[in-house]
């Protein structure tokens, strides 16, 4: 089998583990919570009385919550007790009962923007708030979860504080005995998207190291494409997969497809797509008019243009030029290097493409300039 066919191969399997992924999370989606299945298993909670002084005295508290498990998309049911006072001899009979209540949620003390009508009884009485997808990164719900969530999973999970207040404060007035799990990824579809991804980034490599794809000149010898690495189109391929996985990442796990890739980001594809193509265009063979004096008849002669080199290795080819190593190849190889890293950490501990600042992305562009710069007196 040559390194074609493995690269086509290893490219379907990726392809295949990949939907395999996606199917298997649209699977993995757990039943709707309703109402009837809430009042089921939260009947002792709504039947509760241990505390009927207090409830009747307005004291807000949180009897339970159903389920103990939930995911973005699902709702969470909690009883609530002590809205409202419980009446007095002195109101007089058939008088106007009171407006509902707004009942505000917190996670983790944070408050959200659910909010939930309840009756203005001392009581318990079930609350009903629906988390909702969100596909919007940058909505104000995407901003919340992403807030919630960043660095803080462990395997997947979440652990959640419940609260509610029915006033507008940041903290809340009542807390749920016991926490709740936020299901954010199961680790074993996210260890089958990761297979699949690493899958497919070996079917480029196996291509990119028998193709012209990656290199700078179309030239090839017994064993294959003897030409040298191109930096630019490398550094184009590389933030290609970085963005084409980070996207999947947060589409698997959060839900969002709008607005996710930044503005920083485009920016700095657009620098390395310049790059890659003035690379592109400085490399290729120039022609010169000959000296008057060597003219033939048939006019301006063009300049024999030098062989092209030979590759020495991906490495090498990428920090060096025909005469040895140069600085300002380094240069780029390494603040490369340093944000794809820094865009790594972004996506998969804070669930966000990072958001580069403007002297970074100025740093980028001096860098790139400079290598140009620098490549069009390279031998």
């Amino acid at each position: 089998m040559n390194a074609m066919t493995w690269a086509k191969t290893l490219a379907a399997i990726g392809s295949v583990l990949l939907i395999a992924c996606i199917v298997w999370m649209a699977r993995e989606i757990p039943p709707p919570v309703t109402s009837i299945g809430c009042r089921e298993s939260l009947k002792v909670e709504l039947a509760d009385q241990t505390q009927k002084d207090r409830d009747n005295a307005g004291n807000l508290r949180i009897v339970g919550v159903s389920p103990k498990s939930v995911t973005l998309g699902s709702r969470l049911c909690v009883v609530v007790a002590g809205v409202a006072a419980a009446a007095t001899e002195a109101q007089k009979p058939g008088a106007t009962p009171p407006a509902s209540v707004a009942v505000n949620l917190f996670l983790n003390e944070e408050v959200t923007k659910l909010s939930a009508k309840a009756a203005p009884v001392p009581g318990p009485q079930m609350l009903t708030y629906q988390f909702g997808e969100h596909t919007d990164a940058s909505s104000d719900e995407g901003k919340f979860w992403r807030g919630l969530l960043a660095g803080k999973t462990i395997d997947g999970v979440m652990a959640l504080s419940v609260g509610v207040s029915t006033t507008q404060s940041s903290a809340p007035t009542a807390l749920a005995p016991g926490n709740i799990e936020l299901v954010v990824y199961k680790t074993k579809i996210l260890a089958v998207g990761g297979l699949a991804m690493f899958i497919l980034l070996a079917a480029f490599v196996v291509f990119a190291a028998n193709s012209t794809v990656l290199r700078d000149t179309p030239d090839f010898g017994p064993n294959g494409p003897t030409g040298t690495y191109s930096l630019g189109r490398t550094q184009m391929a590389l933030w290609l997969v970085l963005s084409v996985a980070g996207f999947i990442f947060l589409w698997l796990t959060l839900g969002f497809y709008l607005h996710v890739i930044t503005t920083a980001v485009l920016v700095l594809l657009g620098i390395n797509g310049a790059t890659g193509l003035a690379a592109i265009v400085i490399d290729q063979p120039k022609t010169a008019a000959a000296a008057p004096g060597a003219q033939g008849a048939q006019g301006a002669q063009a300049v024999a243009a030098p062989p092209a080199r030979t590759s020495l290795g991906f490495i090498e080819d990428l920090i060096c030029d025909a005469e040895g190593a140069k600085l300002q190849r380094l240069q780029m190889v390494i603040w490369t290097c340093v944000l794809a890293v820094i865009f790594v950490w972004n996506v998969v501990g804070n669930f966000v493409f990072a958001d580069f600042d403007t002297n970074l992305l100025l740093l980028m562009g001096i860098a790139s300039s400079t290598y140009l710069g620098f490549k069009m007196q390279e031998k």
